[in-house]
């Protein structure tokens, strides 16, 4: 029986087939949930085997604001999956992984919203603590940056978003997504300490092709003005946080406006992380992710790093609380 694991996010549902002798395949499919949440029941239908599988569920999309409460997204999104799946496999097939590190029943999971709200890092981390008993898994998709402490094999972030936010286990800062206006209000140009602006003309995917930190092919969300994923183009915007553009300044110019956020953004980072380790007393980093290389870059003077991209490969990385989901119940039924 293959398994598959589905991890359903704001912005992308990343799906892991693992067969029978543990080869796992993993797909990717950029899916905004605030503005296409009804596409998802056509999305799994999509991707998805014939019959004969079992589907591990994790989720952080219930805090999509086309939902205007966590239980309401829940329950929307797990009747997405069972529309989905439920002409090809029973009921019983389909289980939700919860913040406790436990799989539940769709019922279960629609009677304990909060159990299962922003599960997928949960996931991750019951991987993360088999490489690695005394760590810090910090992981940087495209919107959030998850800091997740690991102790004795013991997981001990809190399991839900606002109390990791209280307590930096929960950056909103992503290798595409964020606004840049989130990062700083002043940077440095020409010589002067300068204001910004805090229209949304750019995101942290512009300064990440800037400096070299995606391919173009990464960049899958929009763009802040709808044109191309380009050099070129991510120059245009990020000029126009200063209110200008590539007739007022130079490409370098541009370039250097970049290297400034990026300045700010490996702080944000470092800043998170130090206040975590320090609590816990923890110096080694397992990192994951789109955002690999800048977490990288941020952190790699203070800490011992490993990457999943190294101990597994890009894929998983990409994509690690849904290889992770699966690989658990791949695990379990293999036992």
């Amino acid at each position: 029986m293959k398994i598959i694991g589905v991890d359903i996010g704001g912005a992308n549902t990343k799906i892991t087939e693992i067969d029978e002798k543990g080869k796992h395949n993993i797909k990717h499919v950029y899916l905004p949930m605030w503005k296409e949440n009804h596409r998802l029941t056509e999305v799994l239908k999509n991707n998805c085997p014939e019959s004969d599988f079992k589907v591990a569920l994790v989720m952080t999309a219930e805090l999509a604001d086309s939902y205007a409460t966590k239980e309401e997204g829940v329950v929307a999104i797990l009747d997405a999956v069972l529309e989905a799946y439920s002409d090809k496999i029973p009921v019983e097939n389909i289980e939700v992984f919860d913040t406790e590190g436990n799989f539940i029943s769709v019922e279960e999971a629609k009677n304990n919203h909060m159990r299962v709200s922003a599960s997928n890092w949960r996931a991750t981390a019951e991987l993360i603590k088999e490489i690695d008993e005394n760590c810090i898994f910090v992981d940087m998709g495209s919107t959030t940056t998850d800091i997740i402490p690991i102790k004795n094999g013991k997981v001990l972030a809190n399991d839900n978003d606002l109390e990791r936010l209280m307590n930096n286990e929960l950056l909103y800062i992503g290798t595409l997504r964020t606004p840049l206006s989130f990062l700083t209000n002043q940077i440095n140009f020409r010589g002067t300490l300068s204001n910004v602006s805090s229209e949304y003309f750019a995101i942290t995917g512009d300064v990440s092709i800037i400096m070299g930190k995606i391919s173009e092919s990464d960049y899958t969300c929009e763009t802040a003005d709808g044109k191309s994923t380009s050099l070129e183009d991510s120059l245009i915007r990020i000029s126009k946080v200063l209110c200008t553009d590539l007739n007022q300044i130079s490409k370098e110019e541009a370039i250097e406006i970049a290297k400034e956020y990026y300045e700010a953004w490996k702080k944000l980072i470092d800043n998170n992380v130090s206040t975590v380790s320090s609590k816990y007393g923890l110096k080694n980093v397992i990192i994951t992710g789109l955002g690999e290389k800048i977490l990288t870059d941020a952190l790699e003077s203070n800490y011992n790093i490993k990457s999943i991209t190294e101990l597994y490969d890009k894929d998983v990385s990409l994509a690690t609380p849904s290889y992770a989901v699966a690989k658990i119940m791949y695990n379990r039924l293999k036992i």
